[in-house]
């Protein structure tokens, strides 16, 4: 499908998994319903990364990349698809954490700094 969306990759595994009941769906990948209704129903917010995570790691025949990009097929084609998804995955995990440690620490520098300059105002 030309210029389909996250929200419209999301609901097409829906309706092939769960007939496109966004409740089981939301059972099925430990998520709460209302929350994948807001993605896919109310497409009030996009899915983040726990959310693309339970989708990836609860369904084994969807291709990740499709999912996240649009690109190539929905259901993954072979073994060799199979171990580029699986094997990288501590890898992404070890450099997410890092970057979220960094943010932590950012906004936790900004806090310190704004707290001192409020002190210092009174």
């Amino acid at each position: 499908m030309k210029n389909e969306t996250i929200f419209d990759r999301i609901a097409q595994i829906i309706e092939i998994e769960c007939n496109g009941i966004p409740a089981q769906f939301a059972r099925k990948i430990g998520s709460k319903d209302q929350t994948v209704r807001n993605i896919v129903v109310n497409r009030r917010s996009y899915p983040g990364y726990e959310m693309i995570l339970k989708i990836i790691q609860s369904i084994d025949w969807l291709n990740p990349d499709w999912l996240i990009t649009g690109r190539g097929e929905m259901r993954k084609g072979n073994a060799e698809n199979d171990q580029i998804i699986t094997e990288p995955e501590s890898h992404y995990e070890t450099d997410i954490n890092r970057q979220l440690i960094n943010i932590i620490d950012s906004q936790q520098r900004t806090i310190e700094n704004l707290t001192t300059y409020k002190k210092a105002d009174k």
